[in-house]
């Protein structure tokens, strides 16, 4: 598999830092020449990243390092805190079925996730923490930059 460019941002893990977040998924998908799925990429890291903020760290800070690359025709984005684990399969699928009012507050983003991104992957290190791996396949993309 070849890989191309890494491009690397670590941000201290604070809500406000989601929009430095989402600025650097569009500025390296687009020095990556990526045009295509930018918003949905934006959004899955959105929820991943507020997900390690709110809950590996619990707001207490921390860091979070996100890296962006291209494997293949595949835009690759990899997220790591030294927060607590978590299993994204303990979450319950959210009933998307049910009428707004009965909804549960929250609960969507690994939803999310799985269906902006076409690929997810968890996995805990006692080393070196939390990494969630996601991937998004691009339609004839196989350029170097």
């Amino acid at each position: 598999m070849t890989t191309y460019n890494q491009l690397e941002l670590k941000v201290d893990a604070r809500l406000e830092n989601l929009s430095v977040i989402a600025d650097f998924i569009s500025g390296s998908m687009s020095q990556l020449g990526i045009e295509e799925g930018v918003f949905e990429v934006q959004l899955a890291v959105d929820e991943a990243c507020t997900n390690a903020i709110k809950y590996a760290y619990s707001e207490e800070g921390g860091v979070i390092t996100i890296t962006c690359e291209m494997q293949g025709n595949d835009f690759v984005v990899t997220i790591r805190d030294k927060g607590k684990p978590f299993d994204p399969s303990s979450v319950p699928l959210p009933d998307i079925g049910a009428d707004l009012d009965k909804r549960k507050i929250g609960g969507l983003g690994i939803y999310l996730m799985g269906k902006l991104m076409d690929d997810v992957s968890y996995s805990f290190d006692v080393e070196k923490g939390n990494t969630l791996v996601m991937r998004k396949m691009l339609a004839g993309k196989s350029r170097e930059c």
